[in-house]
Order: C-alpha cells, then structure tokens, then sequence
C-alpha cells in the first residue's frame, strides 16, 4: 500500500477548537475536506476545504497508519490590556488513516450496545443516542433550550464513528476499527495509546 494511501482522519486534542475534518494526498497535494453538517441515512459526506502542496509541507510519520503535519502560526501572549507579544510558533496536528470497520453487526445491533474504556485514566462511555449529560447539567441545557452532548452512530467509505454532538453540532468523531457484542477497538485519540479497547460488560 502506498503510504499516503486513502482518507485520514484529523485527530483533535482538548485545546482543538474546530470541526472535523479529513485529508487526502493526491499528486504533490494535500487536499482537506470538512463534512457536510447533516448526514443521509447515518452516511457522512465530505466537502471540500483547501489544498496544498505536499512538497512544501512539512511531516513526518509517527506510524504506519498516522501522520504528523508541522504548520507554523502565532502564539500571542497578553502582558496587559494595552501590550502583548505575538510570536511564531509550530503546530503539530496528527491525521489517522481509516479503514473500513471489521463487523458483522448491523448499524441497529451496534447502538445498542453500550461499551466502557479506560484511555490514560479517563473514563470513556460508549452509549448511542441517550443523553450523556449529568442531570443537573440536563436541567440547565432544557432551561437555555440547549441539546446536551450525545453519541450518534455515523459511517464514512465503510469506517463506523462514534460522532460526538454537543448542542446539536458535530464536534469530535472517534473511530471504530473493529465491534462485536463483546468489545470495540477505537482509535483517533491524541496521545498514546492511539488504540483502546472497550467491552460492553465493562470489564478490562
């Protein structure tokens, strides 16, 4: 397989404040796409964003399947209301290649299945289509007729994501390598491990 091969996930961190996004390599070409915001039938589809040339792009593979791209942009520092110091600073953002979801489940057997992990001490709940707010946070989101955060199954060229929605947008998309009743194996997670395991007994 070609090494720039296929579609590639943007990896988002916590300090990432934007959506999400993908790229593809074509012809000296970086080409990025977003999603457009509502999906047919649970099927995502991809719009274009800009381009740019791979010969002049910094990078490096961090492994077989993940892409680091270097960009440099401004970190301003505010000394006071009057003074502060823009300087410039490079920025790494990581991009994961997707493969098509290993299952023999279909979309509905997937929902309701509910899976817990541990990835670096927190707690991760996989549960699709319920409300994964505390109830006191629940009340205020339905006082401000705000939608709480919730998980909604969503695919794209075959690869099954865990679609993240606060407020009703889509903010944060983590990928399903593989999901039985047992367990899923998830990936697109800023630091190592890239990969968790969740099982749906909650058992590790």
């Amino acid at each position: 397989m070609d090494k720039f091969q296929g579609t590639w996930l943007m990896i988002k961190d916590a300090y990432t404040y934007c959506y999400p996004e993908f790229i593809k390599f074509e012809n000296d070409q970086v080409l990025y796409y977003g999603l457009l915001e509502k999906a047919k039938n649970g099927i995502l589809e991809m719009k274009p964003n800009r381009t740019e040339k791979l010969s002049e792009t910094k990078y490096e593979f961090v492994a077989d399947n993940r892409i680091r791209i270097y960009k440099i942009g401004k970190t301003v520092t505010v000394i006071s209301e009057t003074e502060s110091i823009s300087e410039e600073t490079e920025f790494a953002t990581d991009y994961e290649r997707i493969e098509p979801t290993k299952t023999n489940l279909t979309d509905k057997e997937i929902q309701k299945v509910d899976f817990n992990a541990d990835w670096n001490g927190e707690k991760i709940l996989i549960v699709f289509n319920k409300n994964l707010d505390s109830p006191t946070i629940q009340k205020i989101n339905k006082r401000l007729k705000k939608e709480g955060e919730k998980l909604v199954l969503e695919n794209l060229q075959e690869t099954y994501f865990a679609s993240i929605y606060g407020d009703g947008e889509r903010r944060t998309l983590i990928g399903i390598r593989e999901i039985n009743n047992e367990k899923a194996v998830l990936f697109g997670f800023p630091e190592k491990p890239y990969e968790i395991i969740a099982y749906s007994d909650g058992k590790h």
